[in-house]
């Protein structure tokens, strides 16, 4: 379910830069320029985000399996003594 949501995410941010890269007006000088340069560092920070958490969620999903296997063996293990 989570990375249905991080996927979704990446379309929408996909989507909100091809749509307003063309319309923002980098080259003007004063804060015109730097609000397009801040907006689209800010885009670039959610796409990394995103990236990032799709990357490392099977390994967050192995460490909650093992802690959680851990625990059953050890309520197995107070169960036959």
């Amino acid at each position: 379910m989570l990375k249905n949501r991080l996927l979704l995410s990446l379309l929408c941010i996909a989507a909100l830069l091809y749509v307003a890269v063309p319309r923002l007006p980098m080259t003007e000088d004063g804060l015109a320029g730097w609000f397009a340069i801040a907006w689209l560092v800010l885009a670039l920070m959610a796409i990394g985000g995103n990236m990032a958490a799709i990357m490392y969620l099977p390994k967050r999903k192995r460490i909650i399996n093992k802690v959680k296997l851990a625990e059953v063996k050890k309520v197995r293990l107070r169960q036959y003594q």
